[in-house]
């Protein structure tokens, strides 16, 4: 839908009007340069008015100078072609340039192709319409630039090639060089073209104008296609076979046919679609038209392509959008199936729960109960070694007095384990809580080296070191009564030596 657009061939007595799209094509008909005609054609165009134009034009006003230029780029070369179209074609209003080639030495210069419609008052008429309906014009080529594609469809490879195209009983001559387009002439029907020998004698006088003008080098041997849906030119192949200087070939209907994807009877009905199914699609090189008379398909080309990102952004969000939703379906899912395994599980759980036996006490108390049992049939604590550990360290410190002993015996703890307290004091005692803080570090030392003791620790000490308390005391006074006492206490573990 992008790409359809309408293909005008103008020409100085009437116009013709393709409705084309990729792989399919319409033809509108021919409306002649009357009144009558301008009305049906303007009611044409006003039914696809919203459709991009291609006009193609052929007529015998129309002029081409091969000129090379130097090699500038952006607005210094529209300027330059703007001064160069200017000197050659004066006051032309349809002009343009193509820049063809660039050259392979020297200052390596760009090679262009000028072209002008020399006279295009019979095109105004035909521009006016176009212009009152609004239509956006997207440019103006020649019929040669059109049979340009035309061989280029048809795969032709020939260095010089010289097509003789005859179409509404005029004979053109267009020459291309390396498959470009570098000169064409139209013959009018008025010229007694359609004998085989006349047409032989205006390809011999074009060969000869274009080696005069350089165009064609004098040794290059000039291959010519001869195509004439009428076949009034088919003749002429063996009069130009002759002469060394030609290579003459035919291009039938149905080989054209097949290169441009025509059908036969279509194609045969309407021989004038060929040169246009050429050209469609295809970037006009060669553009005619004025800036003022692009400017509506200038805004076309925008409008068509905020279009074209407005779908673009609507189709990436619906995309999303999808995308999202199927990923939420997916959890979903995913949540209804973790929701029936739960369920089902639960199920199977309460139906195993239902086996179990009444249970009297509570998991805690099987527990205290199954603890107390190890406890209970483990061996009991050997007495007589625990007092005689401690009295191993208690010996080996004489300035500790011993004020209360008592062990645990915990369940919790493996069996033979047994915590201990023990109350002492410091006696005698001088008042140097220094020392006396030294003495019950020693004191622990030796528990520890006690192999059964484990676990030292000091509960309390008779200096409290918390910085958070307050300092109180008196000072000595040398009465016994009143000396201070260093009492501390400690705990430590008791747990039989294995032989």
């Amino acid at each position: 839908m992008f790409d359809r657009r309408l293909i005008l061939l103008a020409t100085p007595r009437q116009i013709g009007v393709l409705d084309w799209r990729p792989g399919r094509m319409h033809w509108l008909g021919e409306f002649a340069a009357t009144e009558a005609g301008l009305a049906a054609f303007r009611a044409v165009v006003a039914r696809h008015a919203q459709l991009p134009v291609l006009l193609v034009a052929d007529t015998v006003d129309e002029d081409y100078r091969s000129d090379i230029l130097p090699h500038v780029r952006g607005r210094a070369r529209n300027e330059l072609l703007a001064r160069k179209l200017k000197q050659v074609f004066r006051n032309a209003r349809f002009t343009g340039a193509w820049r063809q080639a660039r050259e392979a030495t020297g200052r390596r210069d760009d090679r262009y192709l000028l072209a002008a419609l020399t006279d295009a008052d019979w095109l105004t008429p035909w521009i006016s319409v176009l212009h009152r309906e609004r239509v956006p014009l997207c440019g103006i080529a020649p019929l040669a630039l059109a049979c340009q594609h035309l061989l280029a469809r048809l795969r032709v490879q020939e260095t010089h090639t010289l097509l003789a195209y005859r179409l509404n009983n005029r004979l053109r001559l267009s020459y291309y060089h390396d498959g470009l387009l570098r000169f064409s002439r139209l013959i009018g029907s008025d010229t007694p073209t359609q004998l085989p020998g006349n047409a032989a004698d205006e390809i011999a006088k074009t060969q000869l104008y274009l080696t005069g003008q350089r165009i064609l080098p004098r040794e290059a041997r000039l291959h010519v296609l001869l195509l004439d849906p009428s076949g009034q030119l088919d003749s002429a192949q063996a009069q130009l076979n002759a002469d060394p200087a030609f290579s003459t070939r035919l291009i039938g209907m149905q080989s054209l046919g097949r290169a441009l994807r025509i059908p036969d009877d279509f194609l045969a009905a309407t021989p004038e679609v060929a040169p246009l199914a050429a050209i469609a699609g295809e970037p006009v090189q060669l553009n005619l038209a004025p800036p003022e008379l692009l400017q509506r398909h200038t805004e076309f080309r925008w409008r068509r392509g905020l279009h074209a990102i407005a779908g673009t952004i609507a189709l990436a969000g619906l995309s999303i959008t999808a995308a999202y939703w199927l990923h939420a379906q997916d959890l979903y899912d995913q949540t209804r199936q973790m929701a029936q395994q739960q369920q089902q599980l639960d199920a199977r759980y309460q139906a195993i729960a239902r086996t179990f036996p009444v249970q009297a006490a509570t998991p805690e108390q099987l527990a205290q109960t199954v603890a107390l049992s190890r406890h209970l049939s483990g061996q009991p604590t050997d007495v007589t070694a625990l007092l005689a550990a401690v009295g191993q360290g208690l010996n080996a410190s004489p300035e500790i007095t011993l004020e209360n002993f008592g062990w645990t015996d915990d369940t919790l703890k493996p069996a033979g384990s047994v915590t201990i307290t023990l109350d002492a004091a410091l006696i005698p005692f001088d008042g140097n809580y220094r020392a006396a803080i030294q003495r019950i570090e020693h004191f622990m030392q030796t528990l520890r080296a006690v192999p059964s003791l484990h676990d030292v620790r000091l509960r309390t000490s008779p200096v409290n070191a918390d910085s958070s308390s307050t300092l109180t005391g008196k000072t000595l006074t040398g009465n016994s009564a009143t000396d201070p006492v260093a009492r501390f206490s400690i705990e430590l573990s008791y747990r039989e030596a294995t032989p």
